[in-house]
């Protein structure tokens, strides 16, 4: 797989999960029951951070 496509997709995860995260916390008022969903953006930020960082060195 190319790494440059896997960034993108890594990167474009993280974006959407934090969107969805406040588009239901905005919706139904509670910001601590769509924790998970920040917490998944996170991660996937966290894997493309690391992946990147990797690549250069």
């Amino acid at each position: 797989m190319n790494r440059r496509l896997l960034y993108i997709i890594l990167l474009s995860l993280a974006f959407v999960a934090m969107v969805i995260g406040v588009h239901r916390s905005i919706v139904e008022d509670d910001i601590a029951g769509n924790y998970w969903i920040f917490m998944i953006g996170f991660v996937f930020y966290i894997v493309y951070s690391y992946a990147k960082k990797k690549d250069r060195a």
